[in-house]
């Protein structure tokens, strides 16, 4: 259980024990209250109650028992709106923006597709595969690449480059450690019969 609703639970358990403290108190007290009570309000009869039906009746023609009524339950009703508003977990919208910015969230496999196609148009490649992981202070690329024949991995290595920039932009506030294999593809030998 986490703390908040520890707090929340234990205060309402505690105030619910004080009414029904206060409520029994009352229930068996009547002549104890009786003298402590404000001089408008009406004196019980020595074997009534604090409020009875004439109590009552007497206690709605006065002419602040409708507002104190109606502000109290005013008070109560905001409070309990409050509360419950406070309760209702919000929804926060999420950013939108160029991927440069700090705070845009982007799936890593669609990030690791848009790698992987960009480093394909480079020419001279002819596969590429990427993976992407993530830390809390860095990110690093594994970027595998196999270059078509006559191609050398140094005629592809600075069109790379700019693809890992673009990532490095895309993650900006992590810092980017990017490993690069390139390998070249085989020739195919002709078959001779």
């Amino acid at each position: 259980m986490n703390s908040p609703s520890a707090v929340n639970r234990t205060l309402t358990a505690l105030a619910g024990i004080a009414l029904l403290g206060a409520g029994l108190w009352l229930l068996g007290a009547t002549r104890a209250v009786v003298d402590h009570l404000p001089a408008r309000w009406p004196a019980p009869p020595a074997d009534g109650v604090l409020l009875d039906r004439q109590g009552l009746a007497s206690l709605r023609e006065t002419s602040w028992w409708a507002p104190a009524v109606m502000a109290a339950g005013t008070v109560l009703t905001l409070l309990c709106l409050a509360w419950a508003v406070s309760r209702t977990p919000v929804r926060r919208l999420r950013p939108t923006g160029p991927l440069s910015t700090a705070r845009t969230q982007l799936r890593l496999t669609a990030l690791e597709d848009a790698v992987c196609e960009d480093a394909r148009r480079i020419e001279g490649v002819a596969q590429a595969r990427c993976r992407i992981a993530l830390s809390r202070t860095s990110a690093h690329l594994a970027l595998r690449v196999r270059t078509l024949p006559g191609y050398a991995a140094k005629d592809v290595l600075d069109s790379l480059g700019t693809v890992s920039t673009t990532v490095e932009h895309a993650l900006h506030p992590r810092e980017l450690n990017t490993r690069t294999r390139v390998s070249a593809q085989r020739h195919a030998a002709p078959h001779v019969r």
